[in-house]
C-alpha cells in the first residue's frame, strides 16, 4: 500500500493550475507545429546560415556570433549541432530546438505571471495568451534566425531572479550572481533583451539597497561569466569590431519612432498579418492607439510605484511595475538605436512578447469575480481567433522566403539541387545570397557556395574563387535570364542545365575570380 501511495504521490501534487499549464503547453506546441509543418515555414537564407554554423560546429569551428556579425550570439547553434549529428540536416531538425525553447519560454511566462500577480491561475492565463499569439510571436519563435528565443529566456530569468532577490536571504549572493549571468548571456545573445534587463536590474538594485557592497560584486562576477563569449570575441577582434551587417539606412530618431508607431506596433500586436480579414473589425491604427492608451493608463495608475522603483525604494513598488517600465522604455530605445530601421516585421520587439502576455494577465486579475473570468475567456478567445484567422488567410499562398527582382526563391528545392550538384562532382558554386545558404546547408561539406552580397563564411569564398570549375546557380526564370545575359555581355562561354526550378551555369570560361566578377554577373 505504501509503495502504491508513494508511486502516485507526484501525480497528486499536480493540481489544477499545473494541469492547466500542461494543457497550455500542448496548445503552444500544437499551434507552432502547425506553422512548422505548413507552407508558412519557408526556409530562408538567414535560417540557413544558422544551419551551416551548426554543421561547422560539428567540424570543429566554434563561432561566437551569427556568421561574421558581432551580434546575435551563437548559443542556439551549439544546441542544434548535436541534433544534426543524429538526425538529417533539414530545416525541421534545426527548428526542433526553437520549438523546445518556445515551450521553455511558455513555462517562464507562467512563472513570471504567477510572481507578478500573486496567483498561479494568473500565470496560467499569461502562458495561455503567450501560447496563442500574436502570430509573429509564433512565426519568429520557431524559425532559426539566431538568438531571439535564447535572449528572451535569459531576459525572463533575469526578471524572475530579480523578483526573488532578498538582500538578507542566505541565497542572496547566488541570486545576484544568477542575475548577472542571465544579464551577460542575454546581452551576448541579442541586444533587444535590454527591454527586459533594464527593469530587472533597477528592481534588483532596489532590493539590494543596504547590502550593495556584498551583492554587486557577485552580480558583476556573474555578468562576466554570462558574457564570456562576447568578451572573448572582443579580446580577439578588438573592443569595437564591425557589426558585419553593413551600414544601416540614415534614418533620424523621429523617423524610427514613426516606424515604431506605424506599422511595427500593429504588426507586434498581430493585427496586420491577416490583412483585411482582421483589419475589417480590428483596424491596425485603432488597435495600436488603444494599446498606447492602455499603457498610459497603467503607467498613470502605477505612477507612484514606478517612481519608487526608479528611485530604488521598495515602499510602493509592485512586480507589475517591471512590466509597465519595460514598455515605457521601449520607444526611446527603439528610436535611438540606429539598427532598428527594418519595418517589415517587428523583430526588434520580439523579446517583449512574454511581457505582453503577463501584462494582459495582470490587467485581467485587477478585476474580481465573474468579470475576471469573462475577461480572461474573452482575451484568450480573441487572441486565438485572430491567430487562427491570420493563419487561414496566409496558408493558401504560403510564406515566400525571399524574392529577388520580383521572383520568389524556391528554397524548398535546394535539397534536390544539392543532390544533383553532388552527383556532378561540383565543388564550388556562386549564387544570390537568398539562394546560396539554403543550398549550402543542403549540400553540407560536399561543396561550398559563395553569395553575391553578404558573405558569412569567408573561408568558403576563397575556395570558390580558386576553383576554375565553379558553377553559377539561379532560379529558372527572370533571375536565370539576367545571369545568362550578364555572362554573354562579358564575353564568357558557358553551358546550362536545369534541376527542379533552378538553372545551373557550368563550364564558365573565363571563370569568375573576384567579388567584382560575381557582382557583375550573379543577380542580386
Amino acid at each position: 500500500m505504501t509503495g502504491g501511495t508513494s508511486a502516485r504521490a507526484p501525480w497528486r501534487r499536480i493540481d489544477g493550475p499545473l494541469w492547466a499549464l500542461l494543457g497550455v503547453l500542448l496548445v503552444a506546441a500544437g499551434t507552432r507545429l502547425v506553422i512548422l509543418l505548413s507552407n508558412l515555414s519557408g526556409f530562408d537564407a538567414d535560417e540557413a546560415v544558422t544551419g551551416v554554423m551548426a554543421q561547422r560546429i560539428l567540424d570543429g569551428d566554434f563561432p561566437a556570433y551569427f556568421g561574421v556579425q558581432s551580434y546575435q550570439g551563437a548559443l542556439e547553434q551549439y544546441i542544434q549541432a548535436p541534433l544534426l549529428a543524429i538526425f538529417p540536416d533539414t530545416p525541421t531538425t534545426l527548428r526542433l530546438v526553437q520549438l523546445a525553447l518556445t515551450l521553455v519560454i511558455t513555462v517562464l511566462v507562467y512563472r513570471l505571471g504567477t510572481m507578478v500577480v500573486g496567483s498561479r491561475w494568473a500565470g496560467v492565463l499569461a502562458a495561455a495568451l503567450y501560447a496563442v499569439g500574436p502570430y509573429y510571436s509564433l512565426l519568429k519563435g520557431i524559425k532559426s534566425h539566431g538568438a531571439y528565443d535564447a535572449a528572451t529566456i535569459f531576459g525572463l530569468l533575469a526578471i524572475i531572479l530579480a523578483l526573488r532577490l532578498r538582500k538578507d536571504d542566505r541565497w542572496s549572493m547566488w541570486v545576484a550572481g544568477g542575475i548577472g549571468v542571465a544579464t551577460g548571456a542575454a546581452i551576448w545573445e541579442n541586444y533587444t533583451a535590454v527591454y527586459l534587463l533594464i527593469p530587472a536590474l533597477i528592481w534588483a538594485l532596489g532590493s539590494a539597497r543596504g547590502n550593495l557592497l556584498r551583492l554587486i560584486p557577485a552580480g558583476i562576477a556573474g555578468l562576466i561569466i554570462g558574457a564570456l563569449p562576447a568578451i572573448g570575441f572582443r579580446v580577439v577582434n578588438g573592443p569595437f569590431p564591425p557589426s558585419g551587417s553593413g551600414t544601416p539606412p540614415a534614418l533620424q530618431f523621429w523617423e524610427r519612432a514613426e516606424l515604431l508607431l506605424n506599422p511595427v506596433l500593429a504588426d507586434f500586436l498581430g493585427v496586420r498579418a491577416g490583412g483585411t480579414a482582421i483589419a475589417r473589425w480590428a483596424p491596425p491604427a485603432i488597435v495600436a492607439m488603444v494599446a498606447l492608451m492602455i499603457l498610459g493608463a497603467a503607467a498613470w495608475t502605477r505612477r507612484m510605484g514606478l517612481w519608487d522603483m526608479l528611485t530604488l525604494r521598495m515602499t510602493r513598488r509592485r512586480p507589475v511595475d517591471i512590466v509597465i517600465l519595460a514598455f515605457l522604455i521601449t520607444p526611446p530605445i527603439y528610436a535611438f538605436a540606429k539598427f532598428t530601421w527594418y519595418a517589415g516585421e517587428p523583430r526588434y520587439l520580439f523579446t517583449l512578447y512574454p511581457l505582453l502576455a503577463v501584462g494582459l494577465a495582470a490587467g485581467v486579475f485587477a478585476l474580481t469575480g465573474r468579470a475576471r473570468l469573462v475577461m480572461a475567456i474573452v482575451l484568450v478567445a480573441a487572441s486565438a481567433l485572430v491567430l487562427g484567422r491570420t493563419m487561414q488567410q496566409l496558408l493558401p499562398a504560403g510564406l515566400a522566403t525571399a524574392s529577388v527582382s520580383g521572383q520568389v526563391v524556391p528554397s524548398e528545392d535546394a535539397p534536390t539541387l544539392a543532390a544533383e550538384l553532388k552527383a556532378k562532382g561540383v565543388r564550388s558554386v556562386f549564387a544570390d545570397y537568398w539562394v546560396a545558404y539554403p543550398l549550402q546547408f543542403a549540400g553540407g561539406d560536399a561543396f561550398v557556395v559563395t553569395p553575391n552580397g553578404s558573405s558569412h563564411f569567408p573561408a568558403y569564398d576563397a575556395r570558390s574563387y580558386a576553383d576554375p570549375n565553379a558553377v553559377i546557380v539561379a532560379p529558372t526564370g527572370a533571375m536565370a535570364d539576367a545571369t545568362r545575359g550578364q555572362l554573354e555581355a562579358t564575353g564568357r562561354r558557358f553551358q546550362t542545365g536545369t534541376v527542379a526550378r533552378y538553372t545551373i551555369f557550368s563550364r564558365i570560361t573565363p571563370p569568375l575570380r573576384t567579388p567584382q566578377d560575381v557582382a557583375a554577373i550573379v543577380t542580386r
